[in-house]
C-alpha cells in the first residue's frame, strides 16, 4: 500500500497535561481509558471517535496527547473532567499546545526540587517536599496506614 501524500494526511495537533498530584504513576494505557471515557461521555462515540485522542507519552508528572486539528478544545474540556485513573486520584491540567512534539517539549519546564530542601516539619509532623513550583509547595507525609498530602503556597510555610 502506497503512503498518502501530504495534502491527504491528517494534521495533528500534539497537548502536553499536567497531572496532579505528580507524583502519580499511572500508565499510558489507563490514562488513554480514562480520556476516552470522559470524551465519550461528554461528546458521544461518534464526537470522541472523530477526535482520534491517543496517549504519546505520561509519566514524569505530564501527559502528551495527540489529536486531530480542529479538536483541541474538545480533547482539552475532556481533559478537565478526568477525575480517576487506574484507581488513582488524578486532575489532568493542560496547558500548551503545539503541532509538533520537538515544538511542545520546547515548552515544557520541568521544576526539579531545590538540593538543601527535602524535609519540613509542621507541628510534630514531617513532610517530605515533592515540589516547588512558583508559590506553590506540595508536601507528603508517608504514614504506615496512609499518606498524608498538603498543599500549601510559600507564605504559608513561613508561618511555620
Amino acid at each position: 500500500m502506497r503512503p498518502l501524500p501530504p495534502t491527504q494526511r491528517p494534521n495533528w495537533r500534539y497537548i502536553a497535561a499536567e497531572m496532579v498530584p505528580q507524583w502519580c504513576s499511572a500508565s499510558a494505557r489507563d490514562m488513554h481509558y480514562a480520556i476516552l471515557g470522559c470524551e465519550a461521555s461528554l461528546f458521544g462515540d461518534t464526537g470522541a471517535a472523530t477526535m482520534r485522542t491517543s496517549v504519546i507519552s505520561c509519566g514524569g508528572g505530564f501527559v502528551i496527547l495527540r489529536c486531530i486539528r480542529g479538536t483541541e478544545d474538545d480533547v482539552e474540556t475532556a481533559l478537565a473532567t478526568v477525575t480517576d485513573v487506574g484507581g488513582a486520584p488524578v486532575a489532568l491540567h493542560p496547558f500548551v499546545t503545539s503541532g509538533t512534539i520537538h515544538g511542545l517539549k520546547k515548552k515544557i519546564v520541568i521544576c526539579s526540587l531545590p538540593s538543601d530542601e527535602g524535609n519540613c516539619k509542621i507541628g510534630e509532623n514531617t513532610y517530605r517536599i515533592l515540589r516547588i513550583s512558583g508559590q506553590k509547595v506540595d508536601l507528603v507525609q508517608q504514614g504506615i496506614k496512609q499518606t498524608t498530602a498538603l498543599y500549601l503556597n510559600t507564605d504559608d510555610l513561613e508561618d511555620f
